[in-house]
């Protein structure tokens, strides 16, 4: 496996009169909020209106920080890096690459931990998980399947911000890019490469803990 990662430099501001103004917009999704809605069983009025949620864009001018702060989808994940420390390095000019957890199966994943994700003796460990879903650099889909090709085939390491390695390989029966951890476990994309003005986002579909984090 090829290990590539970027420098773990003191962050620098992002200085916004280098970024491109853009109008263009990729809208986030927020499946979850409307599968919440359930049908009462006893005739009360209800409606999934109230589970409806307006689009949330995300525009290639803004930074991580912004761009995931407007999203209901990853609003656990944002909390997360908030209380852990970690959230204003998205705001630094980078580049840096995200892989977001979306709400449901992060809370899922933490429900093993007492006190879940807000208690405060819980924190390191989840500040390690969260730290495996942010890679210094530009690792676009481009990018990666270029290093992927360059490689044979085989999957690559990107070294996260935890200091453990995240694989990505390329699955040959879907052509889609699938995550590894250390210990064989993988974790597949569902928003790929979205990009930011410090970085790329991508949502996965679950969560992949290093393997210090279990």
């Amino acid at each position: 496996m090829l290990l590539l990662g970027g420098c773990h430099g003191v962050p620098a501001p992002q200085d916004i009169f280098q970024v491109r103004p853009s109008s263009n917009a990729t809208i986030l999704p927020e499946e979850s909020i409307g599968r919440q809605f359930h049908e009462p069983k006893d005739g009360t009025p209800s409606s999934v209106v109230a589970y409806h949620t307006t689009p949330t864009p995300s525009y290639p001018d803004r930074s991580l920080s912004e761009n995931l702060s407007g999203s209901l989808e990853v609003a656990d994940y944002v909390a997360s890096l908030r209380a852990t420390g970690l959230f204003p390095r998205l705001a630094e000019s980078g580049p840096y690459t995200v892989f977001a957890i979306p709400n449901l199966p992060l809370e899922h994943y933490a429900a093993r931990w007492q006190g879940g994700l807000q208690a405060e003796q819980n924190l390191p460990a989840i500040k390690r998980l969260l730290k495996y879903t942010i890679v210094s650099g530009l690792w676009d889909d481009r990018t990666i399947r270029r290093a992927v090709a360059r490689h044979k085939g085989q999957g690559i390491g990107l070294k996260t911000l935890a200091g453990d390695v995240l694989s990505v390989h390329v699955d040959t029966t879907t052509n889609e890019l699938v995550l590894n951890n250390q210990t064989g476990e993988t974790n597949r994309l569902w928003l790929v490469n979205v990009p930011q003005s410090n970085g790329v986002l991508y949502f996965t579909q679950g969560v992949l803990p290093p393997a210090a984090v279990r």
